[in-house]
């Protein structure tokens, strides 16, 4: 892997060259310029603005200002979207990547820009509420987990006078991250390419993306309930423990009192819950809490009446506020994942690693659209995680 710093401005014809020429010279252009990215472990959408210089070159009036990779599509013709008024037409796309076949390793980019013009779904799972941080590595990586010293006095952090500064050890341990390959693809005919316009794959670009969401959601709470190799499963707690009462049918949403309770102990004993994942069904229970009783004053829920007195205050999706909660499939029935979100959980998305299903486009003749991503979740503290039994 070389590093981003070798990455040589250049003017953008001479990045894209041989792209807009013959068949077999397209090809090996495409290819070059597929290779050029996965060196430094980048896709094309990352490269390219890296890359190329917009004010050099014999284009830099006209590409002045856009950045490399928006350069990269006016130069090459390829519209994501239709603009009659400036003389701009989709079809042009599925005519460049039929008659210049290097320029299918630009297809996947153009087909999610076409999605976000077109339609901005939200993503009801999604694995970025959970997340302490992402980021990007070139190959494997070990687990590094977190060793207290052996110093008597670590659990008090003011430190007398020449006395031993509490230590805590980052190390490394033998298990490497699980990495797994989320996504799916759609391949077109030769046919549908020369007869069909882009936009008829926005549905199916679509589902692609929220299914690639959901697959990476069920990773993560994964790691989240049984930890990563290093750090082992999950705390386990009842709500009943904090005073909720179940009789009479009653459910979690009719148990702030006793979720309240079970916030403030994790608060008290230093690690403090700010996200809660759980299932669809919970969902819908931690919905009602917000039900309006007609008995506390102002129309407002229990929830929101202790809230206002200095309580927490949960917040569904739709909302933002002091502890969130984020939905997952994966989550067991009756159970919440509580934990400290910038403490906990941490992504590592493998460089490149959709790079090599582009190059397959270029050498067919149908084009296939990839969405996918190499990802792996680790655990950065392990005691920052309580899986909560709702139900009892």
């Amino acid at each position: 892997m070389r590093d981003l710093i070798e990455i040589q401005k250049r003017p953008v014809e001479d990045v894209l060259k041989g792209l807009s020429a013959s068949r077999g010279e397209s090809i090996e252009a495409g290819q070059t310029l597929v290779r050029s990215a996965a060196e430094f472990g980048l896709g094309l959408r990352a490269y390219l603005p890296l890359s190329i210089d917009t004010r050099a070159g014999e284009n830099a009036t006209k590409f002045a200002e856009l950045n490399g990779y928006e350069a990269s599509l006016a130069f090459l013709n390829l519209p994501f979207r239709n603009d009659f008024e400036a003389g701009i037409v989709l079809q042009a796309a599925s005519e460049t990547f039929q008659k210049f076949p290097g320029t299918r390793a630009m297809f996947p980019e153009v087909i999610d820009d076409m999605l976000k013009f077109k339609n901005r779904q939200d993503q009801i799972e999604s694995v970025a509420p959970m997340l302490a941080q992402s980021r990007t590595i070139a190959g494997t990586e070990l687990i590094t987990p977190l060793v207290d010293d052996d110093s008597a006095e670590r659990d008090s952090f003011t430190v007398p006078e020449l006395a031993r500064i509490p230590v805590r050890t980052i190390r490394t341990s033998q298990q490497t991250v699980a990495m797994f390959k989320h996504g799916s693809a759609y391949r077109t005919s030769y046919e549908f390419n020369r007869r069909a316009s882009l936009d008829i794959l926005t549905p199916y670009a679509a589902r692609v993306a929220r299914e690639l969401e959901i697959s990476k959601a069920k990773a993560a709470v994964s790691v989240l309930i049984n930890g990563d190799g290093a750090n082992g499963a999950a705390a386990t707690a009842n709500l009943g423990t904090y005073g909720a009462d179940f009789t009479n049918s009653k459910t979690l949403q009719h148990n702030y009192k006793a979720l309240a309770k079970f916030l403030m102990e994790r608060a008290k004993n230093g690690t403090p819950v700010d996200m809660l994942v759980g299932n669809f069904d919970t969902y819908v229970e931690l919905m009602f809490m917000f039900a309006p009783t007609g008995t506390v004053g102002l129309n407002r829920s229990e929830m929101e009446a202790i809230a206002s007195a200095g309580g927490p205050m949960l917040q569904l999706p739709i909302m933002g506020g002091a502890v969130q909660f984020a939905v997952s499939s994966a989550v067991p029935a009756n159970k919440l994942i509580a934990f400290t979100k910038a403490e906990t959980l941490e992504e590592l998305v493998e460089a490149g690693s959709s790079i090599s299903e582009n190059e397959r486009s270029i050498l067919n003749q149908s084009i296939t659209y990839v969405r996918t991503e190499v990802t792996g979740y680790k655990l950065a503290f392990g005691d920052t995680r309580t899986v909560l039994t709702t139900n009892t």
